[in-house]
């Protein structure tokens, strides 16, 4: 092989190594404020959280798009898209306050409205990774 086919094959290999040491990862962080949703249960095919919630407890949910580069700590991303899926049987959406407004997160806010068990998903793409996140939410009587 001549050696300016050489160099090239050398070329290409090294871009081709270079991308694939840089390439990344995408996702979000889901987070319902003032509460604990723990760990993600990651045995299904999305990953679920749990809360439980008491009748007419309000909660917000929010989601922050992730990049995560290949040897660095993960930053903040804007989605590409995002929503919020629940039953507006067991949910009323509830007006919120979008102070300093950050690109990189999606909330919504949801007041409980009869007792029972129910899921909150998540559907977004950020980075071209589509991405689903379900919390499961057991709704129980207020105490009295």
């Amino acid at each position: 092989m001549p050696l300016s086919s050489r160099l090239a094959l050398c070329a290409v290999l090294a871009l081709a190594a270079g991308g694939v040491a840089h390439a990344s990862g995408a996702g979000f962080t889901i987070t319902a404020e003032g509460k604990d949703l723990g760990k993600a249960d990651e045995t299904g095919e999305i990953p679920a959280y749990r809360l439980r919630l008491e009748v007419g407890q309000t909660v917000m949910f929010v989601s922050q798009g992730a990049a995560m580069p290949r040897g660095a700590a993960a930053q903040p991303a804007e989605a590409d898209a995002a929503a919020w899926l629940f039953d507006d049987a067991a949910f009323q959406l509830v007006p919120h306050e979008k102070k300093n407004v950050d690109k990189t997160k999606t909330a919504v806010a949801l007041k409980a409205l009869k007792a029972g068990r129910t899921r909150v998903r998540f559907v977004g793409n950020v980075l071209g990774y589509d991405r689903k996140y379900d919390v499961i939410v057991e709704i129980v009587e207020a105490k009295k």
